[in-house]
């Protein structure tokens, strides 16, 4: 069934709606509400909501690129689109198991997570910082949307060549800065047992709260 007969069959909401997801690059709505949303509960509530809200930027990038007749390379093509994404992730788990180092304070992570006060206070650094790298990355994509300079302008319309692979053109300089960023983010928390005084089961009952939708139950 071609595309415009999909169209014509779907009601006129949700064929918007459906437009509007394929060109979500270049919508300033999706940014706004992606902003929102990643801010919002990954702030208020916890770490595993911001890899929600990033899986499901995933997802519908996945599947825009199925409707545009992009076949190959499909999941690293989406996976290079969310790299920024996917690097704030890392840097948000990395500063949990990392904040007690950051300021000198070996040990005090342990009272943050039984609600002393100095705790509570490192709880509320930890907050700030990761809305600042939150900030950071979210006004980027900002920047992206309100420019237009998104790569998917809708499904395609008659046979055309699929576009070049994205890791294989020449990188810019926020290619490299992103995929080493993260690249080093990853290592560290890999390394966390040795590095930090958490050890192999704290590094999993740090990581496991971060990542808990709903702490504290």
């Amino acid at each position: 069934m071609s595309e415009q007969v999909v169209r014509r069959r779907l009601p006129r909401w949700l064929a918007r709606t459906r437009r509007w997801l394929l060109e979500h690059d270049n919508r300033v709505t999706f940014t706004i509400i992606y902003i929102t949303l990643a801010l919002v509960l990954s702030m208020a509530i916890s770490m595993f909501w911001l890899a929600a809200v990033v899986a499901a930027h995933g997802i519908i990038e996945y599947w825009s690129l199925g409707k545009q007749g992009i076949a190959d390379h499909r999941l690293g093509r989406t996976l290079w689109h969310i790299k920024l994404d996917i690097m704030l992730v890392l840097a948000a788990l990395w500063l949990g198991l990392y904040i007690d180092l950051l300021f000198g304070i070996a040990g005090l992570g342990a009272a943050a997570r039984t609600g002393a006060q100095a705790g509570a206070r490192l709880i509320a650094w930890q907050r700030t910082i990761r809305g600042i790298l939150l900030s950071v990355d979210e006004a980027a994509l900002a920047a992206k949307a309100a420019l237009g300079k998104g790569n998917h302008h809708g499904p395609v319309r008659g046979p055309r060549p699929p576009p070049p692979v994205p890791w294989r053109e020449p990188w810019g300089a926020g290619d490299w800065l992103t995929i080493t960023t993260a690249s080093a983010f990853a290592a560290l928390i890999l390394l966390s047992p040795v590095l930090t005084d958490h050890g192999l089961t704290g590094v999993i009952a740090i990581l496991a709260e971060d990542l808990h939708p709903w702490p504290g139950e």
